[in-house]
């Protein structure tokens, strides 16, 4: 019975380490580019992802498609201000704001019903007030219009952090 594996020579196993070195080395330098190429766009203040709701993303340049942005969404842009309004108002649960962002056609991305936890991660997100939040690099300014105020966003967290959230119907101010 003949043996199926063939012995490598040496120069075939020293052309063989070669290429997964290689190998290894064009993957590392992508990685460690797509990392810098991150890096300076977080440096320029740019989003990099789906804008949040109320903003949408967008081509500068509609032939090419190349350069991307982020504008205020005409429709939905003014309903996320309200939503901040009323809850900083103080007044407001996150139910009733969930209600009134309904009422006047807010819907999530694929044109659902909002939930309650979409709502409330909408009032926490600094991305509003020009803070955007990166969970592996931390916060930073971006370039984009504000659709609030830095002011109206912290009396909504103070709002917040007072906020109860008794069932999953209703959320109650103390």
């Amino acid at each position: 019975m003949k043996n199926n594996k063939q012995k490598l020579s040496a120069t075939k196993q020293f052309q063989k380490g070669i290429n997964i070195a290689m190998a290894k080395y064009y993957n590392q330098a992508i990685s460690d580019n797509v990392k810098r190429a991150f890096e300076q766009k977080r440096r320029n203040g740019e989003w990099i992802g789906i804008a949040p709701i109320g903003y949408l993303n967008t081509s500068i340049n509609k032939k090419t498609q190349t350069q991307k942005t982020i504008i205020i969404d005409k429709k939905r842009g003014p309903i996320i201000q309200k939503m901040f309004e009323l809850l900083a108002s103080g007044k407001e649960t996150i139910k009733t704001i969930k209600e009134e962002a309904s009422r006047m056609g807010l819907k999530g991305r694929n044109g659902s019903k909002l939930s309650m936890a979409c709502v409330n991660n909408i009032l926490k997100d600094s991305f509003y007030c020009g803070i955007a939040v990166s969970k592996k690099y931390g916060s930073y300014k971006h370039k984009y219009p504000n659709l609030i105020s830095k002011e109206l966003f912290d009396r909504c967290q103070s709002v917040l952090s007072k906020t109860i959230l008794y069932s999953r119907q209703s959320c109650y101010v103390k």
